[in-house]
């Protein structure tokens, strides 16, 4: 690769019209030389689509008439990115993320043709206290193996190294990725569709590094509502199973779903008690649909 590395920064809007200005605003001072914006709108009622094109000219937009989920609007542009012959890297990049200028230099240098790469992320408006966008996971019980989220940053955030998943609030990955491993998994519609999605890259013979020197602050869960709502819990529950069913042997996987029954029954029982039915009632459904094998966005099959 001769010059400097194009990138696409893919973007996914649904009615975020609410704090897509401060993303914007953050993206105007990236220093990086090389990128373009790609945003897919997901049907939005609040003007998100033409907020970007006032502000971004230049950026492609491709607009959906109807909330096609994370992954449908993801795919929707990659299939249309990895055709393409001047684009090298594409940047997952949330709408609820505000980027530091020099963001883009660090991915870029600690990438190559089969590294993917994430940034150290904070939360919004609390420097030094991490978001779980890195880590690794515990294929045993479908969860995070050392939980970051809402906590101080210690040694291991500090220095870059080899990590097992990200989530793709922000994530760098080489557009032949996309060609070698396929696109997201539109099961999922949204949520557990990054770790899938890694798992697949890194058996396809991708690393997934952790880059600190990159910084980005993310403002949790302001499009989706996130994990603490009835819509978080309900596609959680659902796709947490799918996703391990789908990646492991069959006694792994009911050892798996039985820790997950009384995990997520006593939660129930708690949210239960605590006045939140929404939320037990959320995630039964959840649990129901995976069984009888409902997947895509919620009501289809």
């Amino acid at each position: 690769m001769t010059g400097a590395a194009r990138i696409a920064i893919l973007t996914v809007t649904t009615n975020a019209a609410g704090h897509l200005d401060a993303y914007l605003d953050a993206l105007e001072r990236v220093t990086y030389p090389e990128w373009s914006l790609w945003v897919v709108d997901n049907g939005s009622r609040d003007g998100s689509a033409g907020l970007v094109r006032s502000r971004r000219g230049d950026a492609r937009i491709i607009e959906n008439g109807e909330n096609l989920g994370f992954t449908g609007a993801c795919n929707r542009a990659l299939r249309e990115l990895r055709e393409r012959d001047d684009v090298d890297y594409v940047v997952f990049l949330n709408d609820d993320t505000e980027v530091t200028a020099g963001f883009l230099e660090p991915l870029v240098a600690a990438a190559d043709v089969r590294t993917m790469v994430a940034p150290k992320t904070y939360l919004a408006g609390q420097p030094g206290i991490l978001d779980d966008s890195v880590g690794d996971f515990d294929w045993w019980r479908g969860t995070w193996k050392r939980r970051v989220l809402g906590h101080p940053e210690g040694a291991a955030d500090r220095y870059a190294h080899e990590v097992g998943t990200a989530n793709l609030s922000c994530l760098l990955v080489p557009i032949g990725a996309f060609r070698d491993v396929g696109l997201l998994d539109d099961a999922f519609f949204v949520y557990y569709d990054d770790t899938d999605f890694c798992r697949r890259a890194k058996e396809a013979g991708y690393r997934l590094w952790y880059e600190p020197a990159s910084v980005v602050f993310h403002r949790k869960g302001a499009t989706l509502g996130g994990q603490m709502s009835a819509f978080g819990c309900y596609y959680l529950s659902r796709n947490r199973p799918y996703l391990m069913r789908k990646h492991l042997g069959r006694v792994r996987f009911g050892v798996f779903f039985a820790y997950y029954l009384a995990t997520r029954a006593a939660r129930m029982a708690l949210w239960v008690r605590e006045g939140r039915r929404d939320l037990a009632g959320a995630t039964l459904a959840g649990m129901r649909d995976f069984v009888l094998g409902r997947v895509g966005r919620r009501g289809s099959s």
